[in-house]
């Protein structure tokens, strides 16, 4: 029973994310550009996610009944696959927010941004698959903020900080392996929305000046 209580808390999260994906996208927020709309949402996934894979882990290792049931390498699939899920529905969420635009996005910028994301996503699968668990959310907060580095070039030049935040962040994770789901809701959920923020915050006082 734990374990479909869990789904049924985090369908209702998902529900209220999406409502609030439904007034972003509708357009009701006119001076919100592409780009803060899409670190929001993005950061919005990431914690839905981080909250469905803190309980589905306490489940497994503490819970009476569940996914305790479920062998280790198949719960670790299970976990990847939800990062995974999280990825695609943000390609998808940009895909949607960029067609709104007059300039579609060139096959330089797409190339810079899919390529090191496959390759970190590689990268973090090896780690699993090596057993080396312990050092996949450092690793995963480091590969994202290089990403953002690569990508500084042709969205703007304040990814350099985003990156720069993540990377620094990634780093003293590695030697606070307690605090993983503090640093997964920060470098994944949190920094992203506060960045989008601030993008929103500038693109307001543009318009005003």
């Amino acid at each position: 029973m734990a374990f479909f209580e869990i789904f049924h808390q985090t369908k209702i999260i998902f529900i209220k994310i999406f409502e609030l994906i439904s007034y972003f996208l509708a357009g009701k927020i006119i001076l919100m550009n592409y780009r803060s709309k899409i670190f929001i949402l993005s950061g919005l996934y990431a914690l839905a996610a981080i909250f469905l894979t803190k309980k589905l882990f306490f489940n497994y290792y503490f819970g009476a009944e569940g996914t305790n049931v479920l062998p280790i390498n198949l719960f670790e699939i299970v976990i990847f696959s939800i990062a995974l899920c999280t990825f695609i529905l943000t390609l998808i969420t940009i895909a949607i927010v960029v067609k709104r635009k007059s300039n579609p996005i060139s096959f330089k910028k797409r190339f810079h941004f899919l390529i090191p994301c496959l390759l970190g996503w590689i990268i973090i699968f090896l780690l699993l698959q090596q057993n080396m668990s312990k050092i996949v959310v450092p690793a995963s907060i480091i590969i994202f903020g290089l990403v953002l580095l690569n990508l500084n070039r042709f969205v703007t030049s304040r990814l350099v900080y985003f990156g720069i935040s993540l990377i620094l962040l990634g780093t003293i994770s590695f030697f606070l392996p307690a605090n993983n789901w503090l640093v997964l809701s920060l470098g994944f959920g949190v920094f992203p929305i506060v960045f989008g923020l601030i993008l929103l915050r500038n693109s307001k006082e543009q318009v005003k000046g």
